[in-house]
């Protein structure tokens, strides 16, 4: 008896000089404990055997995938339904008088010091994306052939300008590019460069408002050769508040012409496939449909119509896939103002 008195105050001590702080939330009980405490507890139990903690993993399992009725729903379970309900309300605001400026940044001539090849094709890609984006009334500024730091300062001057009466911003990339990097005329800048002046603790006219960022890069020198695949014929009111924080990198949506590591096709007369699909769909659907619904319809019609065509076998009947990447907090429409 003595010996389990001295274990459980021994225990207490351990646990004590953890001093662990945990901010409770409202879905936080006080006597809850964070991953930390339970790796530390668990050490005590180290010595069960195999077969125990195997019924105990059963038990819980089992408890947790058991339905139970409605009318078991807790306080707490009831709040979190209403604050996952889907409604007309989760859409971002449009009524702003402009809709927003676009940076099409395109570098298809670089230095001969970076042994780059000229981005043939291009011009096409380009001035579809001046025509797309001038449709959807964005007010378009063209750069090109820019260094790496002008690049950079033409982003950072964008960031400090006043949106406060545009309902969101977009940025076009046209460039080679490699896993992590973009290239400018004159040397490689991180990727990241383009989107980090518009956080919200860096241009806060444009906090809560989309953040659009289109790639046309290479993200690497893979080549996807795909699998083969048999087509299946048979298919069968939410809580306001008067202020909140919101987290730095929340509302952004990058969509890369391909995954990391991996090439991305251009066709020297046509345009690249990415781009040219993007434009297409954007023009097609921008009316009735919201931009992620829109850019999974690129993302299929890419990876399902498209594939190389090259004399060189280790070229030939490649694949794509394009990226996409989204923070967004609502449902996204470029519908007519």
């Amino acid at each position: 008896m003595e010996k389990k008195e001295e274990t459980q105050t021994k225990l207490a001590e351990e646990f004590s000089e953890l001093d662990i702080k945990v901010k409770v939330n409202r879905f936080d009980s006080l006597a809850s404990v964070d991953e930390t405490d339970a790796i530390k507890i668990g050490k005590h139990h180290l010595f069960a055997s195999h077969a125990q903690q195997a019924q105990k993993h059963e038990e819980f399992v089992e408890e947790i995938v058991k339905p139970s009725p409605d009318a078991d729903i807790t306080a707490e379970e009831t709040i979190m339904k209403n604050m996952v309900t889907i409604d007309s309300t989760d859409v971002y605001e449009s009524s702003f008088p402009k809709r927003g400026l676009c940076l099409l940044i395109e570098n298809d001539m670089f230095s001969t010091n970076l042994g780059l090849s000229k981005r043939k094709g291009s011009s096409i890609d380009r001035m579809l994306m001046i025509n797309v984006f001038t449709k959807l009334e964005f007010e378009v500024r063209v750069l090109q052939n820019l260094s790496s730091k002008d690049i950079e300062k033409a982003l950072e001057k964008a960031s400090l300008e006043d949106h406060s009466k545009r309902e969101m911003f977009a940025v076009v990339i046209l460039s080679h590019g490699n896993e992590g990097i973009l290239y400018g005329y004159d040397s490689a800048y991180p990727a990241h460069k383009i989107w980090e002046p518009f956080t919200a603790d860096r241009c806060s006219s444009l906090i809560g408002k989309p953040k659009l960022f289109f790639i046309q890069a290479c993200q690497g020198s893979k080549m996807d050769h795909g699998v083969m695949v048999k087509a299946n014929m048979g298919r069968t009111s939410t809580d306001s508040f008067a202020s909140y924080r919101t987290p730095l990198h929340a509302d952004f949506l990058l969509a890369h012409s391909t995954v990391a590591g991996y090439y991305s096709w251009r066709n020297t007369v046509q345009g690249s496939w990415f781009i040219q699909v993007l434009g297409s769909a954007l023009i097609t659907n921008y009316q009735d449909q919201d931009v992620l619904t829109i850019l999974s319809k690129v993302a299929k019609v890419v990876a399902t119509q498209y594939e190389s065509n090259s004399s060189r076998s280790d070229f030939n009947n490649k694949k794509q896939i394009p990226f996409i990447y989204s923070t967004l907090t609502n449902k996204l429409f470029i519908q007519p103002k």
